[in-house]
């Protein structure tokens, strides 16, 4: 035994041995750092690039301890900074997810101006409480950008949070909307105001849906004339193609507004905030603009965190590989909950995320011109209440690129919906997607559109359910808009949702081993590239010919990927065929519906059909039930050929959950 062991101990010399673990802890708010500790996340992270110079092998965690840790401003890691395969650098909280991040300052209250009172509503005198703003915000033009269709993304100017949450701007009317009496240019009329609701008021906004019930903008009032209870208003530009009249509008950011639990209003001449909190005093203000920002990084774990009340985007990563975000919450920013841009590998899972002003998250990456995966993820996570600030055009997950996968996630109760889709070869998989689109009208909670080459797409799998629009709105399941092309959508489960597949004039879909249940029409199918959308198709300089033209659709890669592109402006592009719809059962759903030039010959349709169960209880479970196994026999003994939803996977979802602007 001797020999064997004097052998192994000469193999082993020279070798490097492998560093003894790092822990650097760092004090909450209000506490005194450990021996060997740091007081902030900025300097454990200027500590850890310091000890990975020294030794790169060395495994790093970064250990926050339970409580506040407050952030004036990002606190960023460059491309110096992270680790390597298989040692990563850690940025960890608690296991019970007791340590917070967050991006705000608490406010002292003062006396409250005498003639800032006398101006409130009765029911807020007594009250409201007034409070100093730090200088920048306090003398801040405005309080946020304008919100308008394919804006930049621009944070608010701050954000009011009490115990209970994201305070908004003082509104009128304070619930719902108002009714534009008319509309000129960006002029428009208002009835039933308040006596002088609009006297004193430099910075007073005014946002609803101007034009399409799937537009929201907010927008600046440049003059206001009041007279009794009406008033003309001027915005600083025209919303997009105009208001109509009856428009669904309200004010935003006045004083008269300010009359119940919840609100605040700015007074920008004496930096004085005006709130009224939801129980006790205490008010805390967005400063921050990004708690958490990743440039560069690579080999990056940030776990058990919560990350809360930035003015924009929580986290932000920008390039580098393998970066991760587990097992923490993220939760009212006032723009989006994580932005992953040009890395690769890297996303979320098993996050909570809730309460974004914008997106929850945006993943982009790949290279779409070689159609190489950027391999970003999102799983097993639950997201809620985005879209509160913009609930029109911010789903919870934009997809860009290639290949990213939306996998097992839990997205319900927002009025906007849940996957926006561009680029190429994405999977959205086992989701259960439900309570979406309240208010909102043409648009889908799985979207995709205006881009021939966007293609290879697959929506599989998932449970959608209660999805459904008013007397005045329409909304749709997935969404395929605008001859939106080569998307795979398979053993998926539809229960209550309005137009659960909804092909708007695109061509080379499948549609197949969906299960429809009180769910009509069941597919949609229309060619409007030859009816009233014909001007896309044709005009050169249309935003969907521009997308044809910008990627290599002849290279080797391409047709080897998508052989039915290539030549594609020469075989009928206006044309909606190639489209096959299999292999799909039909519960109480009316059958695929042709309309707007739409022509069953021109698809592939066979062995759609109605389940032998009894129809009594198909009904009963079609009112009634929120469970996918309640359906999943039913294609027994109808010889189809249909995937298995996997509920296992899926998160279950909330119901009634409330969202809040």
């Amino acid at each position: 035994m001797r020999p064997l062991l004097l052998h192994a101990a000469a193999l082993l010399v020279g070798l490097p041995a492998m560093a003894a673990p790092i822990e650097i802890p760092v004090a909450a708010e209000g506490t005194r750092p450990q021996p060997g500790g740091v007081a902030t996340l900025a300097e454990a992270v200027a500590e850890a690039r310091r000890r990975r110079a020294r030794d790169p092998r060395s495994a790093i965690t970064v250990a926050l301890s339970s409580g506040t840790h407050r952030l004036s401003g990002a606190v960023r890691f460059g491309a110096q900074d992270g680790g390597s395969a298989g040692v990563p650098l850690v940025i960890r909280g608690p296991a019970d997810g007791s340590a917070s991040l967050v991006g705000t300052r608490r406010l002292t209250p003062v006396p409250l101006d005498p003639a800032l009172a006398a101006r409130l509503p009765a029911a807020a005198r007594g009250r409201v409480r007034a409070y100093r703003l730090p200088p920048a915000l306090g003398k801040a033009a405005r309080i946020q950008a304008p919100i308008v269709l394919n804006g930049q993304p621009s944070p608010p100017a701050f954000e009011v949070f009490d115990g209970e949450g994201a305070l908004h701007p003082a509104r009128w009317p304070a619930e719902g909307f108002a009714k534009a009496e008319d509309g000129n240019g960006p002029a428009f009329t208002l009835a039933n105001l308040p006596p002088n609701a609009l006297r004193d008021e430099p910075d007073l906004w005014a946002e609803g849906y101007w034009r399409w019930g799937w537009l929201f903008e907010a927008l600046p009032v440049m003059r206001a004339a009041q007279n009794g209870s009406g008033a003309r208003l001027t915005l600083d530009r025209t919303p997009y193609e105009g208001i109509r009249a009856s428009a669904p509008i309200r004010l935003v950011h006045l004083l008269a507004g300010l009359d119940r639990p919840g609100t605040w209003w700015r007074d920008a001449t004496s930096g004085t905030l005006l709130a009224w909190p939801r129980g006790g005093e205490a008010v805390e203000v967005s400063v921050a603009e990004t708690l958490l920002s990743v440039e560069g990084a690579s080999h990056l774990r940030i776990e058990s965190l919560r990350l809360a009340m930035a003015r924009g985007d929580l986290v932000s990563v920008r390039g580098g590989h393998d970066v991760v975000i587990a097992d923490s919450v993220l939760s009212l920013a006032g723009g989006r909950g994580a932005v992953i841009t040009g890395a690769s590998a890297s996303g979320l899972q098993r996050c909570d995320i809730a309460g974004t002003g914008a997106e929850a998250v945006i993943l982009s990456g790949g290279e779409r011109r070689t159609l190489t995966p950027g391999g970003l993820f999102l799983r097993d996570s639950r997201l809620t209440a985005y879209a509160r600030r913009e609930p029109t055009q911010h789903p919870a997950v934009a997809l860009d690129g290639v290949g990213a996968e939306v996998a097992g996630n839990d997205i319900h109760d927002s009025p906007a919906y849940a996957v926006h889709i561009r680029g190429n070869d994405h999977r959205v998989t086992g989701n259960e997607i439900a309570n979406l689109l309240a208010g909102a009208t043409d648009t889908g909670a799985i979207y995709a559109g205006r881009d021939w080459t966007a293609r290879g797409s697959v929506i599989a799998g998932n449970f959608l359910h209660d999805i459904r629009g008013g007397a005045d709105t329409e909304v749709k399941g997935v969404y395929l808009d605008d001859m939106a092309s080569g998307f795979t959508v398979t053993g998926n489960l539809f229960l209550r949702v309005d137009q659960p597949v909804f092909l708007g004039g695109g061509r080379d879909n499948t549609i197949e081993g969906n299960v429809f249940v009180a769910s009509s029409p069941a597919i949609h199918v229309d060619s409007r590239g030859q009816t009233w959308a014909r001007d896309a198709v044709s005009d050169p300089q249309s935003e969907l010919r521009a997308a044809y033209a910008a990627m290599p659709v002849e290279s080797a890669v391409w047709r080897a990927r998508y052989p039915r592109l290539p030549g594609l402006l020469y075989d009928r592009p206006a044309v909606a065929t190639g489209n096959a719809i299999t292999d799909n059962v039909l519960v109480l759903s009316d059958p695929p519906r042709f309309i707007d030039g739409g022509q069953a010959a021109e698809q592939t349709l066979a062995r759609n059909r109605s389940p032998a169960k009894s129809r009594a209880d198909l009904e009963t479970l079609a009112r009634t039930s929120h469970d996918p196994a309640d359906f999943a026999g039913l294609a027994e003994g109808a010889g189809l050929r249909l995937p298995t939803i996997p509920s296992g996977r899926m998160r279950r979802s909330s119901t009634g959950v409330p969202f809040g602007r």
